[in-house]
């Protein structure tokens, strides 16, 4: 079996994980294959790969880092079926929600078959002008469209199955997932959803009008938004890891996605447990 490895090129103290893991690993007649941006100059003790060949050939995918870093290859996992174990190394962690000193942990629960899969539903963005596609992507999180470096006021308007919802004047607008409903969502006043429900959130950045709050739609409904003015730059960005100019007669395009991810996790880990651990909620609350 063939785990891929994946993390920032930046991350300290690389070197002593990659030997953990693979002799961890060895003594269970397995191999790591390392994504060729964390190589070490004139270093050739381990089987390196480019990000794409590394999904491909690999069986299962270790992600080292925040959430972040596992959302810049979600996409690929998914469209490769592939399984990811994330491991947090970043601040929040609500996808790689295990620390670095539960890794070998996990590992023995995966090889006795212990791990709980937990598969998670992408949506689907499309960039179009004059009814021709432009751009087409799958994501985990959110997609955001939001104003350039100007303050200025951006003008949308939304529809959901082509009926006009309303006209939004506000800083920018989020379309999240329920995965996503943790991230910049949250941050902007939007609800948290438990990932397994089959929704979208549209929740507006700081909108002109208090009336305009956030809405949760079935991701079966299709969302559109048009810019209705370019004063001044605005962007749409793609899970954080791309963004997209938007020009006038641009829309974009909100649906549900084919692809799914599956994520591993161990059983000792439950979304409201780590919910109350991130938020730092606490049922002990005000009792001595």
């Amino acid at each position: 079996m063939i785990f891929g490895v994946l993390a920032k090129p930046s991350l300290k103290n690389f070197q002593k994980v990659q030997k953990t893991l693979e002799r961890f690993l060895r003594n269970r007649n397995s191999k790591i294959l390392i994504e060729e941006s964390l190589k070490e100059k004139n270093d050739s003790s381990f089987d390196y790969a480019s990000k794409n060949e590394l999904i491909k050939k690999s069986d299962v995918l270790i992600v080292l880092g925040g959430d972040g870093t596992l959302l810049h290859i979600a996409e690929d996992a998914a469209k490769n079926k592939k399984p990811v174990i994330g491991i947090n190394l970043g601040n929040l962690g609500f996808l790689t929600e295990a620390p670095i000193s539960k890794l070998e942990n996990l590992l023995d629960e995966f090889f006795e078959d212990n791990l709980v899969l937990d598969v998670r539903e992408l949506l689907q963005a499309k960039i179009i002008k004059s009814n021709k596609l432009l751009f087409k992507t799958s994501f985990l999180n959110d997609v955001v469209i939001n104003k350039g470096a100007l303050a200025k006021i951006i003008n949308l308007d939304l529809f959901i199955d082509k009926s006009l919802v309303s006209n939004i004047r506000a800083d920018g607008i989020i379309f999240s997932s329920p995965t996503g409903s943790t991230a910049y969502s949250m941050s902007a006043g939007g609800p948290i959803v438990t990932p397994s429900l089959p929704l979208v959130i549209v929740t507006p950045i700081c909108p002109h009008t208090l009336s305009n709050r956030p809405l949760v739609i079935s991701n079966k409904s299709v969302i559109n938004v048009r810019i209705d003015s370019l004063n001044s730059p605005v962007f749409t960005t793609f899970d954080g890891n791309y963004s997209m100019e938007m020009e006038a007669g641009f829309e974009l395009e909100i649906s549900k996605s084919t692809l799914k991810l599956k994520l591993l996790r161990s059983r000792k880990t439950e979304y409201f447990n780590v919910l109350k651990d991130k938020l730092m909620w606490s049922n002990n609350y005000g009792r001595k």
